[in-house]
């Protein structure tokens, strides 16, 4: 039987099978899966990178679209890391596949487990360089669009446009820009750029 979350298996110290007449279950012997770190087994985790991109002047949030979303739904971008792969690295392959723009400066902000299917996702903050914010989808097919919107426009958003993913957007709101609930690391992301977090200076 399953414990520790599903962690463990381990062999049930009684048994119904082949109880006596009174319905009592039957004593098992002895299993070393009860004791100490046998039948452990530690899931697999995906690591994700999610990432909020700033525009190189500070002024405005990178926001891509998949093909899937619902109407006017944006959020940030994020990927796999690949084997051996840095998640500065991974921040800045995976938006210049997705988006085309080229980022120098990343942060990690946050993290977020997402265990269905097996993914941590790890929140960063990067910025883009002033050369290379042109907008191009032709790396990867992955994006239906991507565009930079002003922090006006995001905290817009933040005010009354955050929404599950799943739900349904009025037919007055769909040109409106859409963005994940608090719940969602994109939104934290997000939340920490337009509030000033990659400008921020650690105190001495």
């Amino acid at each position: 039987m399953s414990i520790n979350a599903g962690m463990k298996r381990v062999c049930p110290p009684t048994d119904m099978a082949g109880a006596l007449n009174r319905g009592e279950p039957n004593k098992r012997a002895d299993c070393p899966t009860r004791h100490g770190v046998s039948n452990l087994s530690f899931p697999r985790t995906d690591p994700t990178v999610i990432m909020a991109i700033v525009s190189s002047d500070g002024t405005k949030l990178l926001l891509g679209r998949g093909k899937r979303y619902p109407p006017s739904w944006y959020s940030t971008l994020a990927g796999f890391l690949e084997p051996g792969e840095s998640i500065e690295e991974a921040v800045r392959r995976e938006t210049w596949e997705e988006s085309g723009v080229r980022v120098g400066r990343v942060v990690i902000h946050s993290s977020q487990p997402w265990p269905y299917p097996a993914n941590l996702m790890i929140g960063a903050i990067g910025q883009a360089t002033p050369d290379g914010e042109t907008i191009d989808l032709g790396n990867d097919p992955e994006l239906e669009d991507a565009r930079w919107y002003t922090f006006d426009e995001v905290r817009e958003a933040m005010k009354d446009g955050s929404v599950p993913f799943g739900d349904a957007v009025p037919e007055e709101e769909k040109r409106k820009l859409r963005i994940p609930p608090q719940t969602a690391i994109a939104n934290r992301l997000m939340a920490a750029v337009v509030e000033g977090y990659l400008a921020a200076t650690p105190k001495m």
